[in-house]
């Protein structure tokens, strides 16, 4: 359910992702749906990983995300180094899914989101 491009290149030095992303918000054709997207994990060597699925990511003019593989064509908007937001047209409907960044909890009780 991540929109992307086609891209080999590791992410630019200017600007990293490293963290682990959760779906934080999800609609189809305008209306909220469930967030049922894994955790995406960028890597600090410009790798990225979704379930299973393992490439590299680019980041174009400090704002577009950009993965190596991908089922569907677009790119993703970073927001900022917190948040994330993909949106593609599968089946001839709109989808929209925002990510964001996870933090390690300094209390030692978990994980939160920043």
């Amino acid at each position: 359910m991540i929109a992307c491009i086609v891209v080999a290149n590791p992410a630019s030095a200017q600007r990293r992702l490293d963290g682990t992303y959760v779906c934080r918000a999800a609609s189809v054709d305008g209306k909220t749906a469930t967030c049922s997207s894994p955790p995406l994990v960028f890597n600090t060597d410009g790798s990225y990983q979704i379930l299973t699925q393992h490439g590299t990511y680019k980041i174009i003019q400090g704002r577009w995300l950009v993965l190596s593989h991908s089922t569907k064509d677009g790119k993703a908007q970073i927001l900022s180094r917190r948040e994330i937001v993909f949106e593609f047209v599968a089946g001839g409907i709109k989808h929209r899914v925002v990510y964001r960044r996870r933090y390690e909890d300094t209390s030692g009780t978990g994980l939160e989101l920043s």
